[in-house]
């Protein structure tokens, strides 16, 4: 209701400041607005504009405001933890402001409410009920016998049963107190330790994932230190082609560069495969500290794994030094062999320097360079020969010295291998021992709970019998106040039920007469939109029809609604008797439909209205063609009140007042007018005026129904 009055004020008081309604009496203005109007006679000059305030004001509020609004955000953070660090992860710097400001405030705890001690049960107070005679009489006696102490007074009953209940509720409180720290503390231990499975997977992942990288890496260090190798000794060790020892050689640098590149990538994965597998190590070990997470079984897994990583990565190691070592001896000997060289060619440079040895522009070497030549390799074989006789003699020696560097390098090898396996193994007993340890607790916690068992059994036992012998008592108790209280509670239950039943006859009369409107009122309805899909079918005819034999729909269906939905009532059947068979059958032309057909009817008319029943000539045809041309439409009687002489009304005059009443839709005049016509013109309308008829008839029924149905439906609400 005020939203609706609001609407309407707001609205005359738009059309009134537009200056644009048609209807000036209906406008509708606030008493404000009345009084805003201006009047015709002449006002007073309008009073000058109160002072600006001072801009100093303004000021002093927004100081005051910023300073109040700072204050309580800083109080409410000093009081509430949670918004504290709200703000401190919001704002900015705002935890260095609070670390200066916070040490000057007390502490909050020093706030809390402290709850008043209880009074213990010896200091409870004495019963209200006590009479005055007996505390007369004790203090008499207390008088009469300072040295004897008064006994304390004993709890009434009522007392005792608050207390003992009191007591079994504290100890319901500390019973569940204590269950919601359990399950509090196991929730926050299944959390830890599924968030520790989480990050031991995706460590483990991650170390798989390195280590393939790092194994893959190494054995390629290792072919290709192989290769390196290999190029090498097939350089040095092939006389066969000497003209293509500049290829041997690039193939070997190719070989090294290629070797070189290698290991450097090698390291640097096996440096990220080692520093992944010291996370895993460190959260293992940091794991295995912990009182709550030491008993996860994701740990020795855990542990196998990083065994297998070390295994694989040591492995491949070992591989790569044994190359490396290979590699090392191999170079050694291209120094020996090119140190050699170098000697030799020293030599013949000392002894030919006018020749460059290995000049291929040089030119050729004289007999007596060559006479040279030979003597010195003559020299040279026979020095060789003695060396060689030298190295025979001392063999033994200088392979006891290869022999005993080869023992140091086998003993270092071997020792790493041993630190290797030490650890392997080390490991291995580790998680053996955790294993036996694990499966000593389990045997442990087995045992203690046998141990366990037995005791709560023979407590329980023992509880038994002392509850059974409780039990007799309160039993007995028990039987003689139920019997009591079960009287009681019998006969105040026979009233209050004889009283409900009552009650519940009352209501369950007002259901059935309730239920009894609903019924009839659904059926009201039902007869009712059954009424008004015929009244529909009527008015439009059939849905997407043009003309009017196309819009022609039987109105058996709904009938045969109406009458179903009316439970065969004796009026609706009655009336449904009445409707004409062909508009059940066929059914009828709707009213716009006729309308659209009586300008035809009505032109058809005019041609023919001085044509009798009995006919006429072609003459008179033609004379009454000709003389529709000139008559004009006159209408006389255009209401009901209007009286009319039937006899004095020609074909024109009728046709001009139907189609008068029919534009103005009134089809149930207009009917009576066409009714009047006489001769040819009648048999010509004879078709529109049994439609016409056929739909009034039908239109009158369903109109008759929908007005039942109505007339239901209002029934069952009064």
């Amino acid at each position: 209701m005020f939203k609706s009055s609001t609407s309407r004020v707001s609205l005359g008081f738009r059309v009134v400041h537009n200056g644009k309604s048609r209807r000036p009496h209906r406008q509708l203005t606030t008493p404000a607005e009345g009084a805003a109007k201006p009047s015709a006679t002449p006002t007073n000059p309008p009073s000058p504009p109160p002072p600006t305030p001072k801009k100093g004001g303004v000021f002093f509020k927004l100081f005051g405001l910023t300073t109040v609004g700072v204050g309580g955000v800083i109080g409410y953070a000093w009081y509430d933890a949670e918004f504290k660090k709200l703000i401190e992860e919001n704002v900015p710097y705002s935890k260095d402001a609070f670390d200066v400001i916070f040490p000057y405030f007390p502490d909050i705890q020093s706030f809390k409410t402290v709850e008043p001690p209880v009074p213990s049960k010896k200091l409870e107070p004495i019963a209200t009920d006590v009479p005055k005679k007996k505390v007369e009489t004790s203090q008499v006696e207390k008088t009469a016998q300072p040295s004897k102490p008064t006994p304390p007074p004993k709890p009434t009953p009522k007392q005792a049963e608050q207390t003992k209940e009191k007591e079994i509720n504290d100890k319901a409180k500390q019973k569940e107190a204590v269950a919601r720290k359990l399950k509090e503390k196991e929730a926050n231990e299944a959390a830890e330790n599924a968030a520790l499975e989480v990050i031991i997977e995706n460590l483990i992942e991650n170390n798989t994932k390195f280590i393939k990288s790092a194994v893959e890496a190494q054995q390629k260090v290792v072919d290709y230190t192989k290769a390196h190798t290999q190029a090498l000794k097939k350089a040095m060790d092939d006389t066969s082609q000497i003209l293509d020892k500049d290829k041997q050689w690039e193939a070997v640098a190719d070989a090294f560069s290629i070797r070189e590149s290698t290991v450097q990538e090698a390291n640097r994965i096996s440096d990220m495969a080692k520093e992944n597998l010291e996370k895993l190590k460190k959260t293992i070990d940091d794991s295995k500290k912990d009182a709550v997470l030491k008993k996860n079984k994701i740990l020795k897994t855990a542990q196998q794994k990083l065994n297998e990583f070390n295994n694989d990565i040591n492995t491949v190691l070992s591989q790569v030094k044994k190359e490396e070592s290979e590699a090392r001896v191999m170079t050694k000997y291209k120094d020996l062999v090119d140190k050699g060289r170098q000697q030799f060619k020293k030599e013949l440079e000392s002894i030919m320097p006018d020749v460059k040895i290995g000049d291929k522009k040089g030119k050729k070497l004289s007999e007596d360079e060559l006479n040279s030549l030979i003597a010195h390799a003559h020299r040279r074989i026979d020095q060789l020969q003695k060396q060689l006789a030298e190295q025979l003699a001392h063999e033994s020696q200088r392979i006891d010295k290869a022999l005993q560097i080869q023992r140091v390098e086998d003993e270092k090898i071997a020792q790493t291998r041993v630190g290797l396996e030490r650890q392997r193994l080390r490991d291995q007993f580790s998680l053996e021992k955790d294993k036996w340890e694990e499966d000593a607790r389990v045997e442990f916690e087995q045992e203690l709970r046998q141990h366990l068992a037995r005791q709560a059994a023979a407590h329980s036992d023992h509880l038994k019998d002392v509850l059974k012998i409780q039990e007799g008592e309160i039993a007995q108790q028990y039987e003689r106040v139920m019997h009591t209280r079960l009287i009681e509670e019998r006969q105040t239950f026979q009233s209050e039920v004889a009283g409900w039943i009552a009650r519940l006859k009352g209501i369950e009369t007002a259901v059935d007469a309730r239920a009894e409107n609903e019924k009839t009122a659904r059926i009201a309805q039902e007869l009712w939109l059954a009424c008004i899909a015929m009244n529909g079918v009527i008015r439009l005819g059939k849905e997407g029809g043009t003309s009017g034999e196309e819009k022609l729909q039987p109105l058996s269906k709904e009938a045969v609604a109406i009458s179903e939905a009316a439970g065969k009532h004796p009026f609706v059947q009655t009336v449904l008797q009445s409707v004409p068979e062909e508009a059940l059958m066929r059914g009828v032309w709707t009213e716009d439909s006729l309308k659209e057909r009586f300008p035809k009817v009505k032109r058809i008319c005019k041609r023919v209205a001085m044509i009798d029943e009995n006919g006429g000539t072609l003459f008179r045809y033609f004379l009454s063609y000709f003389q529709s041309f000139f008559i004009f439409n006159s209408v006389y009687a255009k209401s009901d009140s209007d009286s009319i002489e039937i006899s004095e009304l020609d074909t024109f005059n009728i046709l001009a007042h139907a189609d008068y009443f029919l534009e103005k839709g009134d089809l149930l005049q207009a009917v009576r007018f066409m009714n009047q016509l006489q001769g040819e013109p009648r048999r010509v309308a004879s078709d529109w005026l049994k439609e016409a008829k056929l739909l009034l008839e039908t239109r009158q029924a369903a109109y008759a129904l929908t007005a039942f149905a109505s007339a239901s439906g209002l029934g069952t609400i009064f």
